[in-house]
C-alpha cells in the first residue's frame, strides 16, 4: 500500500445552521456548488439559495435561517491516503483537478446522503446525525489495513 496515512476525527462544537435566501443574504456566499470561509463559520452551497452554515450565530434575519442543533455529524479526514479512501465510497472524482479546495458536492456514501467538501489537507463530511455511526463505520472498514487512524470513540 505504500505510505498510505490519512486521520479521522469529528469536528464538535460548530453551530449549524441551514441558510435560505438571496445569494446576497451574506457577502462571499457561493453561488454554485463551493464552500467559502466568512466571518463567524464557513458556508457550504447545498442547493440554489440553500446553504449549511457551521460557526457562530449567522447575521441574518430569522425568516432566512432555520436552526439545525446538532442535526449533523461534521467529520474530517485528513493525510496523503484521504482522497484515496473516500473514493472507495464516493461516487464523484475526488481527484484535485477535478475537486479542488473550495469545491463542494452533496452525494451518497454508503448508502447514506452526505455533504463533502475539501479543505487544505483532507475534505470535511456531513451527514444525519441519526447516519453518524454507520457512516463512520463504513469509513473504518474501509480504512481498515490501510492505516487509518480514528480519533473518535
Amino acid at each position: 500500500m505504500g505510505d498510505f496515512s490519512a486521520v479521522l476525527r469529528e469536528v464538535r462544537g460548530l453551530g449549524q445552521v441551514a441558510l435560505h435566501g438571496p445569494n446576497d443574504l451574506l457577502p462571499g456566499l457561493p453561488d454554485r456548488p463551493g464552500w467559502a470561509a466568512l466571518p463567524g463559520g464557513t458556508a457550504i452551497w447545498t442547493a440554489p439559495g440553500v446553504w449549511l452554515w457551521l460557526g457562530e450565530e449567522p447575521l441574518v434575519p430569522p425568516s432566512h435561517r432555520t436552526e439545525l442543533h446538532g442535526a449533523r455529524c461534521i467529520l474530517e479526514l485528513t493525510g496523503d491516503g484521504a482522497a484515496e479512501l473516500l473514493a472507495t465510497l464516493l461516487p464523484i472524482d475526488l481527484h484535485p483537478r477535478t475537486f479542488p479546495e473550495g469545491a463542494a458536492a452533496a452525494t451518497l456514501a454508503a448508502h447514506v446522503p452526505l455533504l463533502v467538501w475539501r479543505v487544505a489537507g483532507g475534505f470535511r463530511l456531513a451527514c444525519a446525525s441519526s447516519y453518524a455511526q454507520s457512516f463512520t463505520q463504513s469509513l473504518v472498514e474501509a480504512g481498515r489495513g490501510r492505516g487509518l487512524v480514528w480519533t473518535g470513540a
